[in-house]
């Protein structure tokens, strides 16, 4: 690869490189998918590797490229019948845009709350890899099998609460093959803590490896965890949610704002895991539109503190084919004219968007401005927002 590499580059010759170290037969880069192939058939997708490496260092990003590839060449040792993998099956939590790319509909994966996916690893010594539509044809089940073996594993392995900690704030930190994050699929566990804490439960898992567990009824606890969650989130390659978690009274795991939408530090942390996780499909995008010529432009969303809270905005301009977010306002760009904002479900009740298929989270591509009577009657809807 001659001449200054750009990141997609260095880490694709990162990974040719460590296949070689690993005995891996003729590595080469698949450009039209960002891949590596090697040997007669097997390949290995880069989109995921190369947003987790986006922000680490030349060192971090080298450590990150020898557990990926040492792990994904090993999976093909995974247990090769069913009763075999049974055991070894843990339920997952990825974000929802964990699946981007080309392998994409592959591997196995089901919606469990806003924006966060459950999937499911085959455990095994020194590594996990993540099962995929493929694997489980092979083994001959239907996924529902799948998912509940991995959470019938996950609850022998889950420690619920111990009354005599008191109201103390639990962190758990998994340094390899804990799961901890998982453990809120496990519907007792995040209930156990209601009787040491003296009131509901709330969960934080700012990254795939953090959970944290605090009461629900301290305001300034409460604000200060958003906060510091929201950091943490957004500064890690390995983000989950900035969303806090709590249980209902039918004793299901939901998101606090569900229970408690007055709590000042929910609608912020919705919006912001919205927009980051609109980020990341953005970015993938981007890069698809470039490789199929796709002429549009890629739409992102913004956190936007208005009169009634925190809500999410993107932007349709005049003159652009966008393909819009879906989001709580839609800003309307003119140029030389202050911009005004509509509610997305008026938008789209006046123009007809439809969402794109093959989206999610949903998209709507939007190819001119509206005509001159439509602009009136959204104008018409608009709402100040400060």
């Amino acid at each position: 690869m001659g001449g200054i590499e750009g990141p997609k580059e260095q880490l694709a010759r990162l990974v040719v490189e460590r296949i070689r170290f690993e005995g891996g037969a003729e590595p080469r880069v698949d450009h039209d998918v960002f891949a590596v192939r090697y040997g007669d058939d097997s390949v290995l997708y880069l989109d995921n590797l190369l947003r987790d490496t986006a922000t680490v260092s030349a060192l971090a990003r080298e450590s990150h490229v020898a557990h990926f590839v040492s792990t994904e060449m090993s999976s093909k040792d995974w247990p090769g019948n069913w009763n075999d993998a049974l055991p070894r099956l843990r339920p997952v939590l990825k974000p929802s845009t964990y699946t981007l790319g080309p392998p994409s509909g592959l591997l196995l994966s089901r919606r469990v709350f806003p924006l966060v996916d459950e999937l499911v690893a085959v455990d095994m010594p020194g590594h996990r890899a993540t099962v995929s539509w493929s694997t489980i044809d092979k083994w001959g089940v239907d996924p529902s099998t799948v998912f509940a073996a991995a959470r019938s594993n996950l609850a022998t392995i889950t420690q619920h609460a111990d009354p005599t900690k008191g109201r103390a704030i639990q962190r758990l930190i998994d340094d390899g093959g804990r799961y901890y994050t998982s453990w809120l699929l496990d519907p007792g566990w995040l209930e156990s803590h209601r009787g040491r804490l003296g009131c509901p439960p709330v969960a934080f898992v700012p990254d795939v490896n953090t959970i944290f567990v605090l009461p629900s009824d301290d305001p300034e606890l409460l604000a200060k965890h958003f906060a510091m969650v929201e950091q943490q989130y957004i500064h890690t390659s390995r983000a989950l949610s900035p969303q806090a978690y709590t249980v209902d009274d039918a004793g299901s795991v939901v998101t606090l704002d569900t229970v408690n939408p007055e709590d000042p530090g929910t609608a912020r942390a919705r919006c912001v895991h919205i927009a980051h996780e609109y980020a990341a499909q953005s970015s993938w995008l981007t890069r698809q539109y470039e490789l199929e010529h796709v002429h549009s432009f890629v739409g992102t969303v913004t956190v936007k503190t208005t009169p009634f809270g925190p809500r999410t905005v993107t932007i349709w301009g005049d003159g652009i084919d966008y393909t819009m977010p879906h989001t709580d306002l839609v800003a309307f760009c003119q140029q030389d004219a202050p911009p005004f904002y509509v509610q997305f479900g008026d938008v789209a009740a006046i123009t007809g968007i439809a969402p794109v298929a093959g989206f999610d989270p949903r998209r709507y591509r939007v190819s001119s401005w509206p005509d001159w009577e439509t602009v009136e009657q959204l104008r018409a809807y608009s709402i100040p927002v400060g």
